[in-house]
């Protein structure tokens, strides 16, 4: 058996990088209150790069502030079928769906996040 040799790191391609460029600046245009200019972004992000979980918690969160209660709702699940432990989609719309006089589909968000949460804190204590 030949020993392994560590694989060389490689560099971010353009691509991911102009991603994550575009990400923090939808993030700093809806931060700034610019949701047509984030939204615009997100539309964007997402014809070059295809769908992310975190393009569809800012449509959301966009939507949720504009009082769009369903779309919201939307694109927060949309996130979260991407990814099913984005924190911060997974608060929204649980506080979406307690607004909403929802519950108990906001308690099983907040069990959801919690578990979350203590299995990534035991995993930085080992």
């Amino acid at each position: 058996f030949a020993p392994r040799v560590p694989a060389m790191p490689t560099a971010p391609t353009p691509a991911a990088c102009a991603g994550a460029a575009l990400l923090a600046n939808i993030a700093v245009l809806a931060n700034e209150g610019k949701s047509s200019d984030a939204r615009q972004a997100c539309d964007q992000f997402l014809q070059l790069h295809g769908p992310h979980a975190q393009v569809f918690y800012w449509l959301g969160l966009l939507s949720d502030v504009e009082d769009q209660a369903a779309q919201a709702q939307s694109f927060y699940r949309k996130a979260l079928y991407l990814e099913p432990q984005h924190s911060e989609a997974l608060a929204h719309l649980a506080a979406l769906l307690a607004a909403q006089g929802d519950t108990a589909g906001a308690q099983r968000l907040q069990e959801r996040a919690a578990r979350h949460e203590r299995s990534v804190h035991s995993e930085r204590k080992q």
